[in-house]
């Protein structure tokens, strides 16, 4: 039988995943003595122990057959444990829950009022619910988002987190996807996790994508890896997709503003064209990540020119956002069904790029250097957003290069250009010359989208 992978979630949430829980398994209890029916707390380094009874983990089976467990973190016990934190050290403290769940799913309820009330006495606490080999970090302040989503007081509100891994039904196709795509499995199946909010009228509301910062997952793997041959990816409507992750030894931390089914493979790929090329060890990178793809099966053409809706679709794809089909509805040039427009909503919704006054987008058109810049700038802008860095950068502190064509950028990519030279993103074409008007190549796009990514810290700088 398989385990739920151990994974860890930061920022909003965090979630640890390892290899899957055993089916049906009995939770262990103490020899010579009967288990006692409330959690125990005990004080710790940093934080509360809460560990939660045998006798409070529920076996249920729901219609789908799949057994489960249910388990309610007691109220009083955890708003105990939370008041302990108050003479913690200044940081972060914890209150870890210990639970000995068994099942490949389970489901935790906690009563969002005690969140709520932790937030507000130890507001840089945070709940780490610890299973066999499955934790899952949530910050108090997740609680006022839960409220706010489901507009009703704390009071009203259990937050219900859930983690299960695939079904052996889904787990085929899965595994046929990735084999298409070149990659191989690192862990035995991809892993989902959902928040949600339910009333006390038993209503719920799916909380998963609710706040604005990248959920972190830690995941264990089987042994330590090359960071540039392994990859995190989501699995959804039958797509594989990258997905952000910095690896250290046999931990992977996974990046993604929203839910899905995570996994880790391995890939690495190589193209006939680019060997020897300037930009072969990033091209190869990417491409191994399954961020970027050749032209076709053995090429990349490096040196071909990149169109605006190809730039948006990467930029989209490297920070981990789902394709938005509707907000390409406002340009008259996007169709509804072209590949493109989904990527290309993505990132008019998240502020990436701008159309034209005439209300068109001109996807096919290609990019300047120019252009490359200002989206460069707005996307590492919404990254630091979701990373929690600063979005800002102080012009005054760094220097930086003068060129002869200088005065041939534009008004409008004048301080893009000179943020993107500030922070390291993009260099002349020459010591001399920028080139602003220039058309840019495949090539450059992937240097700069790989550099792009290890400034906001979601590959590692290999």
């Amino acid at each position: 039988m398989r385990r739920i992978a151990s994974l860890t979630l930061t920022s909003l949430l965090m979630l640890s995943l390892s290899p899957l829980l055993a089916h049906g398994a009995e939770p262990a209890k103490p020899k010579g003595s009967a288990s006692p029916a409330v959690s125990v707390l005990t004080d710790t380094y940093g934080g509360v122990r809460m560990e939660v009874q045998p006798g409070e983990v529920k076996k249920e089976t729901p219609k789908d057959g799949r057994p489960e467990n249910k388990v309610i973190l007691d109220r009083t016990k955890l708003k105990e444990a939370f008041g302990r934190l108050k003479d913690q050290a200044a940081g972060q403290p914890a209150v870890t829950a210990v639970i000995p769940s068994t099942e490949s799913t389970v489901k935790i309820h906690i009563a969002d009022a005690v969140l709520d009330e932790a937030r507000q006495t130890v507001p840089g606490a945070y709940l780490l619910l610890q299973l066999p080999e499955v934790s899952y970090k949530l910050p108090v302040g997740f609680s006022a988002k839960a409220a706010e989503e489901l507009k009703v007081p704390p009071a009203n509100v259990t937050v219900i987190v859930t983690i299960k891994s695939m079904p052996d039904s889904a787990l085929g196709t899965a595994r046929e996807r990735l084999k298409a795509a070149g990659a191989s499995e690192v862990l035995p199946a991809p892993v989902d996790f959902k928040i949600t909010g339910q009333r006390t009228n038993g209503q719920t509301v799916d909380l998963t994508r609710v706040g604005s910062a990248y959920v972190q997952r830690v995941l264990t793997l089987p042994a330590s890896v090359d960071p540039s041959t392994v990859t995190a990816v989501t699995y959804a409507n039958g797509e594989i997709s990258f997905v952000p992750a910095l690896f250290n030894y046999n931990q992977a931390t996974v990046l993604s503003p929203g839910g899905g089914w995570f996994t880790i493979v391995s890939s690495s790929k190589e193209f006939t064209d680019t060997a020897g090329h300037w930009a072969e060890a990033d091209i190869r990178l990417l491409a191994s990540k399954l961020l970027v793809k050749g032209t076709s099966a053995s090429e990349f053409s490096p040196d071909k020119p990149v169109t605006r809706a190809e730039f948006a679709a990467m930029l989209t794809r490297a920070l981990g956002l789902p394709d938005n089909r509707g907000a390409s509805a406002k340009y008259s040039d996007v169709g509804k069904y072209t590949w493109f427009a989904g990527p290309v909503g993505a990132a008019s919704a998240a502020g990436l790029v701008d159309g034209y006054d005439d209300g068109t987008f001109k996807p096919n058109a290609r990019i300047s250097r120019e252009q490359m810049a200002v989206m460069l700038t707005k996307a590492r802008a919404y990254g630091s957003g979701l990373q929690g860095l600063p979005k800002t950068v102080d012009l005054s502190a760094v220097s930086i290069p003068v060129f002869e064509d200088g005065a041939k950028i534009a008004s409008w990519a004048s301080e893009p250009v000179t943020e993107v030279l500030a922070v390291g993103l993009m260099e002349g074409v020459t010591p001399e010359k920028f080139a602003p008007k220039e058309n840019a190549t495949r090539a450059q796009a992937v240097v700069l989208l790989k550099r792009l990514l290890v400034s906001l810290k979601l590959i590692n700088p290999v």
